[in-house]
C-alpha cells in the first residue's frame, strides 16, 4: 500500500510538473523547452527502468511507444529529403519529447494510478488558467502593462489562445472526472469548485475550435460513461462563462489600455467567486442524489446516442466560425497542394512554411498548416500520418476499454478533444498542451492492458534502457546547441554582434546542421560592416538550408553585381509576395 501511494504521488507530481512547467515556459513552443522536458522525461523513464521493479507493457502501451518512435525517426529521417533539412531535425526534438513522455509513463505502469496520473494533469490545468484568469480579469492587481494587448500576451502563459482554450477543456473534462469519481470528498469538492475558473477561462479566448473540441469530449462523457450527473455540475460553470464572453470589454480589451477591463474584470472575478462557492454546495448537496438518480434510471443506449449526437451537431454547427479569422482554408489548400507534390515521402518534417511563403495567395504570415494530420500528410507522407494515426488511437482504443471503469470515460473524453482540436489547428507544435494529453493516453494504455502484465526480462530492460539512454544524450546535444543558439539570438537582439557570433560558433559545435546558426553570425559581421564575412556565413548557412529566403535576401544586400541581381531572384522566387509588397 506504501508503494502504491508512493508511486501515485510520484505520478501526480510528475504529470503536475510537466502540465504547469510547459506551459508557463511559453507553451513549449520553442526549442530550448522541448529539449529540457526532453532531458527530464527521458532521465524519468531511465531511473524507473534501471531502478524499479519492471514490469512488461501490454500491446496498447507497446502500440503508443512504437509508434510514436517510429514517427521520431520518420521525422529525423526526413533530412535526407526534405525541402529545410534543419527543419526535420528541429521537428524530431520535439516529437521525442512526446516519445519520452509516453516511455515513462509505459515504463512505470501500473505503478502510475491513473487517476494520479490524471489529477495530475487536472491539477497542472488550473494555475495556468487561473494565471491567465487573473491577468485578463484584474491586470491592475497583477502588474500588468497597459500598453500589452497583443494577441500573445492575452494568451499568457501559454502564448496562443486556441491551444490555451484547449488545454482549458481538457482541464474541465479531467475536472468532471475527478469530482465524479474521486474517493475522496474533499478532492470531489475541490475539483467542483475550480471547474468555475477553467471553465470561465475558455471565454476568454473567443476559441470557437475549443468550443467544438469540448463539446466532442462531453459527448464521449455521455455516450460511453452515462456521466449524466456531470450536468449538474456544469451548470454554474457555464452560466461563468456566459456571464465572461458578454464582457466585451474583457474578451476584447482596447489595444492601448487593458486597465479599462479592470473594473468589469473585478465584478467579474466576484461573480465566479460566489459562483465557485455555490458550486461546493451543489456537489455537497445535490450530486449525491443525481448521481443515485441516474444510476437508477439507466438511460436507454438510444438516449445516450441522441444526446451525444446533439452534441456533435451543435459541434459541427460551431466548426465554420473555428475556420473564421484563421484564414484555414488558405493554410489547408497551400498543405494539400505539397502533399501532392511529395505523395510517397512529404517534402520533410517542418516544411509547410517554405511552401507557404512560396506559393500562398494572401499576405498572411503562419509557420503552421493550423491540421496536424494535413501539415503530417504533407511533411511526412502516407507512412507518417500511420505513424500519428496510430499513437493517437491506440490510447484512444485502450481509453474505451476501460469505459466501465471510473477513469475511462473521463480519459476518453480528453483524448477525443484533443484529437478534434488537433485537426483545426497546431496544437501538436505546443509541448505544453500536447504533452499532458500523451501523457494521459500513455497512462490509458498501459492500464488498459493490466492482465497482461508480467515481469520485463533482462534483456527488454537492457534494450529498453539503452534506447532511453540514447534519447537522454541526444537532448542533452540537443538543448546545448538550442540554449546557445538562443543566447546568440539575445546577443544580436541587444547588439552585442561579437558575443553573439561567439555563441553562435558555440551552438554549431552541438549542432553542425544548424542554418540559423550561421545566418546569426552572417547578421553580426553585417551589423559590424563586415560584408565579405557576412557574405562567406551566408553561403555557409544556405548550404545548409537552399530553401531559407531569407538568408538569400541578406546575401543579395552584402553583394553586389551578378551575385546580387542572382541573390534577389532566387529570394523573390521562394517568397514572391514578400519581394512584391516588402513584407514577409
Amino acid at each position: 500500500m506504501a508503494r502504491s501511494s508512493l508511486g501515485g504521488v510520484a505520478a501526480w507530481a510528475a504529470a503536475f510538473a510537466a502540465t504547469t512547467g510547459l506551459a508557463f515556459d511559453g507553451g513549449g513552443f520553442q526549442p530550448v523547452s522541448w529539449d529540457r522536458a526532453l532531458v527530464a522525461l527521458a532521465a524519468v523513464a531511465l531511473a524507473i527502468l534501471l531502478l524499479a521493479p519492471a514490469e512488461r507493457p501490454g500491446r496498447a502501451a507497446v502500440a503508443t511507444v512504437t509508434a510514436l518512435g517510429f514517427l521520431t525517426a520518420w521525422t529525423a529521417a526526413s533530412w535526407l529529403w526534405s525541402d529545410s533539412p534543419p527543419a526535420a531535425l528541429e521537428e524530431a526534438q520535439r516529437t521525442a519529447v512526446y516519445l519520452a513522455g509516453a516511455l515513462a509513463v509505459a515504463a512505470a505502469g501500473t505503478r502510475a494510478p491513473l487517476p494520479w496520473v490524471a489529477g495530475g494533469v487536472a491539477a497542472g490545468v488550473v494555475p495556468v488558467a487561473g494565471w491567465n484568469l487573473a491577468l485578463r480579469l484584474a491586470p491592475d492587481w497583477t502588474g500588468r502593462s497597459p500598453l500589452r494587448a497583443d494577441v500573445g500576451s492575452l494568451a499568457d502563459p501559454v502564448g496562443y489562445a486556441n491551444a490555451l482554450a484547449l488545454l482549458d477543456a481538457v482541464g474541465v473534462l479531467l475536472l468532471l472526472g475527478v469530482a465524479t469519481v474521486a474517493p475522496a470528498r474533499a478532492a470531489r469538492l475541490a475539483a467542483a469548485a475550480l471547474l468555475v475558473p477553467v471553465t470561465a477561462d475558455v471565454a476568454l479566448h473567443e476559441s470557437a475550435g475549443a468550443l467544438v473540441a469540448l463539446a466532442a469530449g462531453l459527448a464521449a462523457l455521455v455516450l460511453v460513461g452515462e456521466r449524466w450527473e456531470a450536468a449538474v455540475l456544469l451548470a454554474l460553470p457555464l452560466l461563468g462563462l456566459a456571464a465572461v464572453a458578454r464582457e466585451r470589454t474583457v474578451v476584447s480589451p482596447p489595444p492601448a489600455n487593458l486597465t479599462a477591463a479592470a473594473q468589469p474584470g473585478h465584478r467579474l472575478l466576484l461573480g465566479l467567486a460566489l459562483l465557485a462557492v455555490a458550486q461546493v454546495g451543489v456537489a455537497w448537496l445535490a450530486l449525491p442524489a443525481t448521481a443515485r438518480w441516474a444510476r437508477r434510471l439507466r438511460a436507454p443506449e438510444r438516449v445516450r446516442v441522441a444526446v451525444a449526437v446533439a452534441l456533435v451537431a451543435a459541434a459541427a454547427a460551431a466548426a465554420p466560425f473555428a475556420l473564421r479569422g484563421h484564414e484555414r482554408s488558405h493554410y489547408w489548400r497551400v498543405a494539400a497542394r505539397e502533399a501532392a507534390a511529395s505523395p510517397a515521402l512529404g517534402t520533410g518534417a517542418g516544411t509547410f512554411v517554405v511552401w507557404w511563403v512560396r506559393i500562398r495567395d494572401a499576405p498572411l504570415s503562419t509557420r503552421e498548416a493550423h491540421s496536424l494530420y494535413l501539415e503530417t500528410l504533407a511533411e511526412l507522407g502516407p507512412l507518417g500520418l500511420l505513424a500519428l494515426v496510430t499513437a493517437l488511437a491506440a490510447p484512444l482504443a485502450a481509453a474505451l476499454r476501460l469505459r466501465r471503469t471510473a477513469w475511462g470515460p473521463p480519459l476518453l473524453a480528453a483524448l477525443v478533444a484533443y484529437a478534434v482540436h488537433a485537426g483545426l489547428d497546431f496544437d501538436w507544435e505546443l509541448a505544453g498542451v500536447t504533452l499532458p494529453v500523451v501523457l494521459l493516453g500513455a497512462a490509458a494504455a498501459a492500464h488498459a492492458s493490466a492482465r497482461e502484465r508480467a515481469p520485463l526480462t533482462a534483456r527488454g530492460r537492457r534494450l529498453g534502457a539503452a534506447a532511453t539512454a540514447a534519447l537522454a544524450a541526444a537532448g542533452v546535444l540537443a538543448l546545448a546547441g538550442n540554449a546557445r543558439l538562443a543566447s546568440a539570438r539575445h546577443a544580436e537582439a541587444a547588439g552585442r554582434f561579437p558575443a553573439a557570433e561567439r555563441e553562435a560558433r558555440r551552438a554549431l559545435r552541438f549542432a553542425p546542421w544548424s542554418a540559423e546558426a550561421w545566418r546569426v553570425i552572417a547578421e553580426s559581421r553585417r551589423a559590424r560592416g563586415d560584408r565579405a564575412g557576412a557574405r562567406a556565413a551566408y553561403r555557409a548557412a544556405l548550404s545548409l538550408d537552399r530553401a531559407d529566403w531569407e538568408a538569400w535576401l541578406g546575401l543579395a544586400a552584402v553583394s553586389a553585381g551578378a551575385p546580387r541581381r542572382a541573390a534577389l531572384a532566387e529570394a523573390a522566387r521562394l517568397n514572391p509576395l514578400a519581394a512584391s509588397s516588402g513584407r514577409g
